[in-house]
């Protein structure tokens, strides 16, 4: 790294030279039974380069070749964007605990077996469903050099347990996917079965609603289908071009004030967890919303530049990209409400567990539409059964706006970490 470094600066202003080690095993069943066990190893690196005030960037997975991924960054910069940032220099990097030794020795038969328990406790209860389940670790170290006087590294582990089961009747369909991810090792093969086990017991029921405007329970899984479309909204590249509906939103009321989200990159042992960005700028929490107010947008160096703000350190990046900007943990605040209070709350109304789609409408402007993978009907404050053929669409600006409580028991999805939402009204097709 150090020498692509040198040879850059001898034709660039600045230089940074990013580079990722990986190494992973992953072991997938199909049809009940094991398919697959599969181990990878790379490393690839990328040099971004400022020339007569232009970005320049080019990656190689081949670090014998310094000369040439230096002529690439150098040609590239006569094309590029206009810099509007100086790399950053070393400053004091906090301590996020996103390495698990736990991990590096879990044997491929630990996760083997680990795959047949859940798939076992399943196949228990519901013989005629087929399973498929995947488990997956990860052992990546993220390295940043640059011509400010930066060098850092650090290691991340990741494990992750899915499982999806399904049964395909004349006429109907049933599918179930639950999914447990972290930086820290657990062996979530009980949990997700009894996730799963729980869900097809309601969903065995059948119910059915007409087309209206009903209630609406969100669990933390469907969440953050709808919470991605928050994520673009305060995302500075849609900010920078002006697109976002929440432009001139700063510091004014967008949510109902039971609403608390915080960006947090430092929480340890989550998906997103890291000491520093992919710029190497120091990870912090920043605030996004606090009791409905909008405080802050995500920003990466460029689009902080053009916007004469500052960073907030939300550079996300593989080696073969330039770093642009993206959310990390995004934690939604609990609230004081049980799931089960919730649904005791709806005379007639619905659950949302899984969904496919959300494109289907402008999501620039946070409108979404969505199909009811798995939905439950309420009636009296009770589950009747699951739903079939039904759409809900809405704005996610507008649901915001019209919460009517906020659960307490909240899970990670991937990044982001949410409890429950029970919104006034949705509109509901079927």
């Amino acid at each position: 790294m150090e020498e692509i470094l040198k040879r850059a600066l001898f034709r660039a202003d600045e230089a940074e030279v990013y580079r990722e080690d990986f190494e992973n095993a992953t072991v997938s069943f199909q049809s009940n039974r094991l398919k697959s066990i599969d181990n990878s190893f790379g490393q690839g690196t990328g040099l971004r380069i400022i020339k007569n005030g232009k970005i320049g960037f080019s990656s190689t997975t081949n670090l014998q070749d310094a000369d040439f991924l230096v002529t690439s960054a150098i040609e590239s910069s006569k094309f590029g964007q206009p810099a509007f940032f100086k790399l950053p220099a070393t400053s004091k990097i906090p301590q996020v605990r996103c390495f698990d030794g736990n991990i590096s020795l879990i044997s491929t038969e630990q996760m083997i077996g680990e795959g047949k328990r859940a798939i076992d406790a399943i196949l228990k209860e519901f013989p005629s469903f087929q399973c498929e389940a995947e488990i997956d670790k990860t052992i990546a170290k993220t390295s940043i050099l640059n011509s400010s006087g930066l060098k850092v590294s650090y290691e991340k582990t990741f494990y992750s347990f899915s499982i999806y089961a399904f049964l395909a009747e004349e006429g109907d369909f049933l599918g179930i996917g639950e999914t447990q991810s972290a930086c820290q090792y657990k062996d979530a093969s009980k949990v997700v079965a009894r996730k799963v086990l729980e869900k097809i017991r309601l969903a065995r029921r059948r119910a059915a609603i007409n087309r209206g405007v009903y209630p609406v329970i969100f669990t933390p899984k469907a969440m953050p289908v709808i919470l991605s479309l928050l994520k673009r909204g305060i995302n500075g590249k849609f900010i920078q071009k002006k697109v976002s509906p929440l432009f001139s939103k700063l510091n004014t009321q967008v949510s109902s004030s039971m609403v608390n989200i915080v960006d947090d990159a430092t929480f340890h042992y989550g998906k997103a967890s890291r000491p520093v960005d992919g710029e190497g700028v120091p990870s912090r929490q920043n605030v996004i919303i606090e009791q409905g107010v909008l405080k802050n947008f995500v920003y990466d160096l460029q689009t902080a530049g053009l916007m004469g703000t500052q960073t907030t350190a939300n550079a996300a990046r593989e080696y073969d990209s330039l770093p642009s900007p993206s959310t990390t943990n995004f934690i939604v605040r609990e609230g004081e409400l049980s799931l089960a209070e919730m649904v005791k709350d709806i005379k007639e109304g619905l659950i949302i567990d899984q969904v496919i789609g959300a494109g289907q409408s402008n999501v620039l402007m946070g409108e979404f539409s969505v199909n009811l993978d798995l939905g439950f009907k309420v009636e009296q404050g009770k589950i009747k059964g699951r739903i079939k053929n039904a759409m809900a669409t809405a704005n996610i600006y507008e649901l915001l706006k019209n919460v009517v409580g906020i659960g307490k028991e909240a899970e990670f999805v991937g990044s982001t970490f949410t409890p429950p939402f029970y919104f006034a009204r949705i509109n509901i097709a079927t």
